[in-house]
């Protein structure tokens, strides 16, 4: 048990992030103990293979000894005191912390009780507490996890203390925050279930990335250099962001390495990211299909959005970005494999013959698991897989 209570207690360290404290002055417990995750640190964050362990634990302690509320310090404390082993006193001073009004700590406090008591009504419901209190202080984690939570009927038994109205105003504030793509894409589902619930009026009562066709040791071009995209997995030079892109001398660099190798995938579709950005939608469309229609899996999942949201030149049937999507995502292309599967559950598919079989979304709900690189992503595929049982439940 006490190996389990580890493992689950780095996930929630790791993955928790912020809360209200007291306005003390950076203290070295700050600079030796931040949270890269904590919202509120007032100090660079340090990683967890970084800290100093036994000068923390001192630092921290000493400056709780001057300053016993100094809830910052506190949730330090337990951060590292949990990196030597010391587990039973680090629940402790998490719990203090959270009881204190620290909103990092009641988050990562109702996930480490969320994840040891699964099946107890009784600490569920403490979850339920502490995750509310989280989220009504602007955590983010909080707000999306209480939402999902409260959905999935894991808060049935316990006095649901939000409103739908509250619940929604979690939601929309956290998408105003969401900064990744795999926040957004799970907010957006979370925000479609829980209209449906409002409808319904069922919300409970108030109580291995594969490498694609093209190889990688291809010589770096300029247009590499100037147009690669930072999210394709594929790319061989560093990704550029869509405001750094100098698109006069990328189209003209991406022109040149598309004439020069038409068979570059990569090149094709980095040439139809840049006019894109230039407004030649007709010409970018043309050009994202036919690097996609290639095999490149970037421009396959670029294309199926395309389609999705109607960009001119791109034709408007649903069926076909499954079509692309699809491909992409047994390319291993990993935000393929995530909203292939979402927008199937939502029924955007309905009217296709959709190819994926129930095992093949398994699969790939599976291989997305392995590779999810953050805590949103990873609680967005939990919720893939809540769905997945939900449809083979008889």
């Amino acid at each position: 048990m006490i190996m389990m209570s580890r493992v689950i207690f780095t996930f929630a360290v790791l993955a928790a992030s912020a809360a209200s404290a007291t306005d003390y002055p950076q203290t070295l417990c700050d600079r030796l103990a931040a949270n890269p995750e904590d919202q509120d640190i007032i100090a660079p964050p340090v990683a967890r293979d970084q800290i100093d362990l036994p000068k923390a634990i001192a630092a921290c302690e000493a400056e709780l000894e001057l300053h016993p509320d100094n809830v910052r310090a506190r949730y330090q404390l337990s951060r590292v005191l949990f990196y030597t082993g010391q587990i039973e006193r680090s629940n402790a001073e998490m719990k203090r912390a959270a009881d204190e009004g620290y909103r990092q700590a009641q988050f990562v406090y109702g996930l480490v009780t969320d994840r040891l008591y699964p099946d107890q009504p009784a600490k569920t419901c403490v979850v339920e507490d502490y995750w509310l209190r989280s989220a009504r202080a602007g955590r983010q984690a909080a707000r999306i996890s209480y939402v999902r939570h409260v959905l999935n009927g894991r808060f049935n038994t316990c006095s649901v203390h939000a409103t739908p109205a509250e619940m929604q105003g979690f939601i929309k504030a956290a998408f105003a925050d969401s900064d990744g793509y795999y926040d957004r894409l799970l907010i957006m589902g979370l925000t479609a279930r829980l209209a449906a619930r409002a409808l319904e009026h069922t919300i409970p009562p108030m109580r291995a990335k594969r490498a694609s066709k093209e190889t990688s040791v291809l010589a770096v071009t300029d247009c590499d250099r100037l147009a690669s995209h930072p999210e394709d997995p594929d790319i061989v030079a560093p990704g550029v962001p869509s405001s750094k892109v100098d698109l006069p001398k990328a189209i003209t660099a991406c022109t040149t390495a598309v004439a020069e190798d038409p068979a570059s995938g990569r090149a094709r579709y980095q040439l139809a990211r840049v006019l894109a950005y230039s407004g030649d939608a007709t010409r970018a469309a043309a050009e994202m299909k036919r690097a996609a229609d290639d095999g490149y899996r970037q421009a396959q999942f670029v294309y199926g959005l395309f389609i999705d949201r109607q960009r001119p030149g791109a034709p408007t049937d649903i069926c076909l970005a499954e079509d692309y999507w699809l491909k992409a995502a047994r390319n291993g292309r990993q935000a393929a494999r995530v909203i292939y599967v979402q927008q199937v559950f939502r029924g955007r598919f309905d009217g296709c013959r959709v190819q994926a079989s129930t095992t093949e979304i398994e699969q790939l709900l599976d291989a997305a698991a392995g590779e999810a690189g953050d805590f949103y992503e990873r609680i967005l595929i939990d919720e893939l897989r809540d769905r997945l049982a939900e449809r083979r439940s008889p």
